[in-house]
């Protein structure tokens, strides 16, 4: 199925990474803090390194009139988020981005929702830090 702009919806190999931006006040001391992830909406969006870089993920920062600087970029690898609980990560393109996808299936709230935050800080890594 493909949306208004002819992006297909495909499957995400488990063996790909998603990239997603950390606001700075979700790093304290070069550490990623665990409210980080979050669901805006129906899913925590990310993106599919297959058709965004870390670093035009950083960018895309400005699309929503946000300055790229306040932002770190993680990545984290598909199947250890499909590894958590029910986690789910799916290709939902945008019109203006291919890569976006989402995570679905975080609890809204309570320690579930602590626990997955938790685990999802363990298998992410920064890879592109703040700049001063």
């Amino acid at each position: 199925m493909a949306d208004e702009l002819g992006w297909p919806v495909e499957e995400i190999p488990d063996a790909e990474l998603v990239f997603m931006r950390a606001r700075r006040e979700h790093i304290r001391d070069g550490e990623l803090q665990p409210g980080v992830f979050r669901s805006h909406g129906n899913g925590m969006s990310v993106n599919w390194e297959r058709y965004a870089s870390a670093e035009e993920t950083k960018q895309q920062a400005q699309l929503v009139k946000k300055d790229p600087d306040n932002y770190a970029v993680i990545s984290m690898p598909v199947i250890r988020i499909r590894r958590i609980d029910d986690l789910r990560v799916e290709h939902t393109p945008e019109p203006t981005n291919r890569a976006h996808s989402d995570v679905f299936g975080l609890p809204q709230k309570g320690e579930q929702l602590t626990e997955i935050r938790l685990r999802l800080r363990d298998i992410a890594t920064i890879v592109i830090s703040l700049t001063l």
